[in-house]
Order: structure tokens, then C-alpha cells, then sequence
């Protein structure tokens, strides 16, 4: 690297510096890093009390202990294998990942997925607040600091915490969730240490033994796979710093192992803590740590909560901000953070007066599948179509250039993502939705995801693959 592309990088996008892109293409000067740093990245992202609440959720279905542990290593397996794909294009655009979707979608029927996309990274930083701030007031209950002031006091501050680190930006965010990624993973191995004496070996195995079913499975399947595939829209957003040379397999390979390792252990963790508690962590799940810690541990847990909750928003802060200006919305990314906060006080309004988190927490997931699921399988597809040939100027035109199409649509992928979208509810066996298909004629299990992604590869690949070569659909 020379002294002046150095120097750039430093201008530009520096640790405790506010970063300066938007969602702008990288110029090749700012170019800058190394594929490991998206493993300390996923895995400071997902080391959280979120995810061990996934792993007692997916047992919540109905299956046994074996079930579920063979449900997080395949889901995840699946569900990583796709976050690690949709990182590939970060380098080769330069841009975050839903401006990606103007080239499988056109500039204007990319606006549909960019809206789903921006509601569902302010609900993942909404629901992350809301464990976080509970893991606050519990602090504050252990000082004898209680009731509802408490409640917002914890609030402002988780709130204060996740939007200046996400102010500060990419080079921040990358450095932040490497550090707490080592303190948070031991925390969280000694809440394995004390909660695991609480469940015999056979209490584990004999958990759910008479009702655990293929159908079941699937089910919790579904739940696991949901979750990393909900990250999937936000992939690239951290790799398009890389050099465009980067080679792909190693940026799918650091982001997905990355993301693998951290929510294998923390569901396994959160299994078991699971069963230790009689299946359910209920709709406050961090009150739930008090019955197997000591205090002395519980005071420094909580602060690992707080701390996971706030290194998982970050990043779902930083890409709802560019979420709202890849809608060529009128405000600065400062702005967006500021519209991000006021939506994450009204959801939490809602949840503590009129809702229970648990609930809230359950169709999230379900919901995640019917849309991320099509819009990944589309965007991994075109990637290999077009051998990872962008063209980055035209992303950023608006009524012009290649990714203009026809009329600012491109039918193979619309097409694709309303397919995946429509089979992904016809397949969907959930609290979110039950299909009659399911329910009615084959009477067991949920194949929302399976046949969402699957559907939109198959369709978005006849539609869009031409004899002429992998760029032939790109050219107006």
C-alpha cells in the first residue's frame, strides 16, 4: 500500500473517525483489508443473548434435545453458507448490499425489497434493544433502582451507546465487534458452566422424547435458518472495502465460518439453558438468569448482555442508515440514524404496554423467511450469472444506464422474488402464517424456507442466464 492510498484510507474510513462514504462506491484508493476481518466481525455480531434465545425458541417446538442440536448445526450449516455468499459482492460493487438489488431487480423494482429490507434491519435493531435494555433494568433492579423510569433511563442509554458507535461507521464497527467478540465468548461459556450442572446428562435426552417429530424438525429448522439469512441483506455492506481482486472463497468463507462458530455455540448454550428452565425462557428472558447464577456473576452476565445487544444493532443500525438513502430519501446518513431511534422508542412502547417479546420475537423470524430468503437466492445467482461483472457508476444512476432496463424494471428478478415470496407462504406451516396446503392436505412440518429459496434460483436462473454470456441481460 503506498503512503498516499494510506492516507486515504486513514481520511476516510478510520477507527473513531466518523466514516465518510455513504452509499457510494468505494474508490479504488479507500480499498482496504483482509477477509479475516469479517470472522471478528459475524462472530462480535452474533456472541449475543438474541441468539441464545433463537436456540430455546427452536426447542420450543416441540422437539427433543438431539432434534435441535442436528436442527442448529444443518440450519446454520445452510444459513451461514448464504450470509457468506451474499458478502461476495461487497468488493466487486463497492456499494452496500441492497444497492446490489438495482441490477437483479432494475433501479425502480428494486425500491420493493429496499423497503422490506430497511423495516426488517430497524425490527432486528428494535429487538436487540429490547434485550439489551432489559439487561439493563436488571441492573438497575439488582441497585434498587426499579419501575418504569428505569425502564426508558436503560432504554436512552442502550439507544445512546448503538447509534454513536454506528455514527462513527464501517472501520469502528470492525474493530469494536473484534474486541468484544473475546469478552463476550467467555462470559458467555461461564453461563454454560453454571447452567449445564442444573440438567442431567438423561434429563437432557429425555427432554420432549415422546413428541418429537419429523415435522417438528422442520419446524425448528426453519427458526435456525431464519436468523443468519436474516443478516443476508447486509452482507456486502461489510466487505465492499475489500479490493475488488479479493478472492470470493475466502470472503465466504471468513464471513460464514465466522457467523457459524458464534451461533452453533450460543443456541447450543441456549438449548440447554432451555431445558434447565422447563423448555421456555417466557417474554422476559434475561429475568430467567437469576435462577442458576451467583450474584457476583450476574452483575458482569448483564453487562455481556448489554454489550451483545449493542455490538448485534450496530450493524443493523448502520445498514437501516443506508437502507434509507438507497431510497434516495432526503437526509444524510446522521439523519437516518436519528429516524432509526425514534422507531426503535416506538416499538418498545409497544412491546412493554401492548405485547409480550417473546411473541414479537417469534414472527419476526418467521416473517424473515418469506422475503430474505428469495431476495439472497436471487442476488447469489446473478453474482455467478455475470461471473461478479458490475458496473458501479450505473448502480448509482437514476432513469439511465445498464441497470435502467426497461422502464426501471428487471422482470427476472421481480418474477423470481415474487415466486420465492408466494411459494415461501404456500409452504409455510408457522405461528406467522399456516397455509392450508400445509395444514389441511399435508398436515405436518414448514417448508417456507426451502421452497422461498430454492423457487427464486430456479426461476431467476431460466429467466435471466442467456446463451450469449453471463452479461448479455446487463446491457440496455
Amino acid at each position: 500500500m503506498t503512503s498516499d492510498m494510506a492516507h486515504a484510507v486513514i481520511a476516510t474510513d478510520k477507527v473513531g473517525a466518523i466514516e465518510q462514504h455513504g452509499i457510494d462506491p468505494i474508490p479504488p484508493k479507500d480499498r482496504h483489508g483482509s477477509a479475516f476481518e469479517l470472522f471478528k466481525l459475524w462472530v462480535g455480531a452474533n456472541v449475543n443473548y438474541v441468539v441464545i434465545v433463537t436456540g430455546a425458541f427452536a426447542l420450543s417446538v416441540g422437539v427433543t434435545f438431539t432434534q435441535s442440536i442436528l436442527a442448529i448445526l444443518v440450519g446454520n450449516l445452510i444459513g451461514c453458507l448464504m450470509v457468506g455468499l451474499t458478502s461476495i459482492q461487497g468488493p466487486r460493487t463497492g456499494t452496500s448490499g441492497m444497492m446490489t438489488s438495482r441490477v437483479c431487480f432494475g433501479q425502480l423494482g428494486s425500491v420493493l425489497p429496499k423497503i422490506v429490507n430497511v423495516v426488517s434491519a430497524l425490527s432486528w435493531f428494535s429487538i436487540n434493544s429490547i434485550v439489551a435494555t432489559q439487561a439493563l433494568e436488571e441492573l438497575f433492579n439488582l441497585a434498587g433502582f426499579g419501575g418504569h423510569g428505569a425502564v426508558w433511563v436503560a432504554l436512552g442509554v442502550v439507544l445512546a451507546a448503538e447509534i454513536l458507535v454506528a455514527v462513527y461507521g464501517h472501520a469502528t464497527i470492525i474493530a469494536a465487534e473484534g474486541m468484544i467478540a473475546v469478552v463476550l465468548a467467555v462470559l458467555f461459556f461461564g453461563l454454560a458452566y453454571f447452567v449445564v450442572p442444573h440438567v442431567p446428562a438423561q434429563e437432557l435426552f429425555s427432554f420432549n422424547s415422546h413428541t418429537g417429530s419429523f415435522g417438528a424438525w422442520l419446524v425448528a429448522l426453519g427458526i435456525i435458518v431464519s436468523y443468519p439469512i436474516g443478516w443476508t441483506n447486509f452482507a456486502s455492506d461489510y466487505s465492499r472495502y475489500f479490493p475488488p481482486t479479493m478472492s470470493w472463497k475466502k470472503i465466504a468463507l471468513s464471513a460464514g465460518l465466522g457467523q457459524f462458530v458464534s451461533l452453533t455455540l450460543c443456541e447450543i448454550i441456549g438449548v440447554v439453558f432451555a431445558i434447565a428452565v422447563g423448555g421456555n425462557l417466557g417474554n422476559d428472558p434475561v429475568s430467567q438468569l437469576g435462577h442458576f447464577l451467583p450474584t457476583w456473576f450476574m452483575v458482569p452476565l448483564l453487562i455481556a448482555v448489554i454489550f451483545g445487544g449493542v455490538a448485534a444493532n450496530v450493524p443493523n443500525g448502520y445498514t437501516a442508515s443506508l437502507g434509507l438513502l438507497a431510497l434516495r430519501l432526503p437526509m444524510t446518513r446522521l439523519i437516518s440514524l436519528a429516524v432509526i431511534a425514534l422507531f426503535t422508542v416506538c416499538v418498545r412502547v409497544a412491546v412493554v404496554y401492548y405485547g409480550e417479546f417473546f411473541d414479537v420475537y417469534q414472527n419476526f423470524l418467521n416473517y424473515m423467511v418469506f422475503w430474505t430468503g428469495p431476495w439472497a437466492a436471487i442476488v447469489i445467482v446473478d453474482y455467478f450469472l455475470r461471473g461478479g461483472d458490475y458496473h458501479s457508476a450505473d448502480m448509482m444512476k437514476w432513469g439511465a444506464g445498464r441497470y435502467w432496463y426497461r422502464n426501471g424494471i428487471y422482470w427476472p428478478g421481480v418474477t423470481a422474488f415474487i415466486v420465492g415470496i408466494v411459494l415461501s407462504l404456500v409452504f409455510s406451516n408457522s405461528s406467522t402464517y399456516a397455509s392450508p396446503l400445509m395444514t389441511n392436505v399435508l398436515g405436518w412440518g414448514d417448508l417456507s424456507f426451502e421452497a422461498g429459496i430454492s423457487s427464486a434460483a430456479l426461476v431467476y436462473w431460466l429467466l435471466a442466464r442467456r446463451p450469449a454470456g453471463a452479461t448479455a441481460y446487463a446491457r440496455t
